[in-house]
């Protein structure tokens, strides 16, 4: 792979839509623990004229979802839960269904809980934008029944991963950025990655975010934490972070945060009742690129957009977070790894 070709490949096909006036990039690709690619686009404030440097932050939104089942999982690892047992007992109050769906429901988004994004359902709620996990649990209870019979279906839920949240914050005794910060971020040396528990925490460089108006001009989003996320999508990380995160996850036998049997159970398929595979892990999709086998998750929310793609058969991973929300992320997503993989 020659790498100044690859470059220079790569800079034309993100041209498209990232250029010195507009939101941009932050871009690295790696093969083993070399870096091929390392290299950022755009600007990081508009109105400041900011360009954005290789290890500025970006919020990561549902890339956090891979995150909050590995706490889920260390938990487990202690004895303090079980994946396939009912939820009832960390949300004694909510609908019945708590008795039946599992946690194991919870994390592989087949449990049949109302997604709090449905229908903007959120925006009729006052304090959403502000709200902490306690008050988004609350909105979550009030939703009332299942939209479908636990297991007999897939449908992607944050509201699950907001319940898995405050069960991290029940047998843990911490808020859940704080868990995170001291069980992951800092033993793994993740020093620029944070998991703000309330609206008002941003993570030293983060960029701001934008999106485009009706007249095509970008416009700063203002940050909201309902629609930022909590365990199912609050995180603010870099690049560079990531690559440690994902070099923890594929290229060590390192056991510092959980046995590697039980990270292992991560990137398994999960079932429903009629037999029919997910393509959903624990907080991965798995899946494949023309022929190469990929675990990976998306981030999407106000203002940023993050892709975060590990291909274990060719030890590659690709992780590319901006801060245009109107980005075509897939589309970008694909003319980069046809670029990687010459396709």
């Amino acid at each position: 792979m020659d790498l100044a070709i690859l470059e220079k490949r790569l800079d034309k096909v993100i041209g498209r839509d990232m250029r010195e006036d507009t939101p941009g990039m932050s871009l690295l690709i790696t093969k083993g623990e070399d870096i091929l690619i390392r290299k950022s686009y755009g600007l990081a404030d508009i109105e400041a004229g900011k360009k954005i440097k290789c290890d500025d932050a970006f919020v990561i939104a549902s890339n956090t979802k891979q995150f909050t089942c590995a706490a889920i999982m260390m938990l487990k690892e202690q004895g303090l839960i079980d994946y396939d047992e009912p939820v009832e007992r960390f949300f004694p109050d909510f609908p019945d269904y708590v008795k039946y769906v599992t946690v194991r429901d919870l994390m592989t988004h087949v449990s049949g809980i109302k997604e709090y994004f449905e229908d903007n359902v959120w925006l009729d709620i006052p304090d959403s934008a502000t709200a902490d996990t306690a008050r988004m649990l609350e909105i979550i209870k009030e939703f009332g029944g299942l939209t479908f019979e636990p297991r007999t279906q897939y449908s992607y839920c944050n509201s699950a991963y907001v319940m898995l949240g405050a069960i991290v914050e029940q047998l843990s005794g911490m808020k859940f950025g704080e868990f995170l910060k001291a069980r992951i971020f800092e033993p793994l040396g993740m020093k620029d990655t944070i998991a703000p528990d309330y609206f008002d925490v941003r993570a030293e460089r983060l960029t701001e975010g934008y999106a485009k108006d009706e007249d095509g001009n970008f416009v700063r989003q203002e940050y909201n934490m309902a629609l930022v996320g909590y365990a199912d999508g609050n995180m603010q990380s870099t690049a560079d972070d990531l690559f440690i995160w994902h070099k923890y996850l594929y290229m060590s036998d390192s056991e510092l945060l959980m046995k590697r049997d039980t990270l292992a159970e991560a990137f398994k398929d999960n079932y429903l009742t009629d037999g029919s595979a997910t393509g959903y892990g624990f907080g991965f999709f798995l899946g494949e690129y023309k022929g190469h086998r990929e675990i990976w998750h998306t981030g999407g929310t106000t203002g940023f957009i993050s892709r975060a793609s590990r291909f274990p058969d060719d030890d590659i991973s690709l992780i590319m977070l901006t801060n245009y929300e109107g980005l075509p992320k897939n589309e970008m997503y694909e003319r980069i790894a046809a670029e990687i993989f010459q396709v």
